[in-house]
């Protein structure tokens, strides 16, 4: 399990990645200071928050 906080140009977001997860794409997350993630939102049951899932994290693409 790793946390990660990810940022970009709307805001900062805190996030981990579960055990399944941080076994396929841990090592990226140290390998690059910039990471593409995908994920969903997912909003609390009582309304007040949201959970961010990781489904996978990568390279960023580049710029064709």
């Amino acid at each position: 399990m790793k946390f990660m906080t990810l940022a970009d140009h709307t805001g900062i977001v805190e996030t981990e990645l579960f055990a399944d997860t941080y076994r396929s794409y841990g090592i990226v997350t140290v390998r690059y200071p910039v990471l593409e993630v995908h994920a969903t939102v997912e909003p609390y049951e009582n309304e007040r928050g949201f959970s961010l899932r990781v489904h996978r994290v990568g390279k960023p693409r580049t710029k064709s």
